[in-house]
């Protein structure tokens, strides 16, 4: 007669393989997380750009919230209150993830670049212009597009 159940190896394949797949499904999920985040700073800047062309043909220039920004800058609030009426559709708490600052290029109220710093200071950064130009500051580099 045999005993019925697993041996002591079929138990540690089962327990490695399911570590495995454990791993796996751990590093995709840190992708999903990074996505998401970045998601966050480009609807952020598309919605400043639409709302900086309602603003201009408001008032036939652009909004700046900052003479020059760095990526401790975080104008949130203050662009919240000034370009979105005062409607909170970007996170101005604590535990943001991104410092948000809106800048006039060349000192010319009819350029501007917005942009989104990490948080964390990280120096990596998003920025979209008046012309719709994206760009992605990551690891000392530029990358065109979002």
């Amino acid at each position: 007669m045999h005993a019925k159940g697993f041996t002591l190896i079929e138990l540690l394949v089962a327990v490695a393989i399911l570590g495995i797949i454990a791993a796996m499904g751990a590093a995709a999920f840190t992708g999903y997380i990074k996505g998401a985040i970045e998601k966050e700073a480009t609807t952020g800047l598309s919605s400043i750009y639409l709302a900086q062309e309602e603003y201009r043909s408001l008032y036939g220039s652009y909004y700046q919230s900052a003479a020059n920004c760095t990526a401790s800058s975080n104008h949130s609030s203050t662009i919240n209150t000034n370009l979105f009426n005062g409607d909170v559709s970007l996170d101005q708490t604590n535990d943001r993830n991104f410092n948000f600052c809106i800048e006039w290029l060349g000192g010319s109220s009819s350029t501007f670049q917005a942009n989104a710093y990490y948080a964390d200071n990280s120096g990596d950064y998003f920025t979209i212009t008046n012309a719709n130009l994206k760009r992605k500051f990551e690891s000392n580099s530029w990358t065109e597009g979002w």
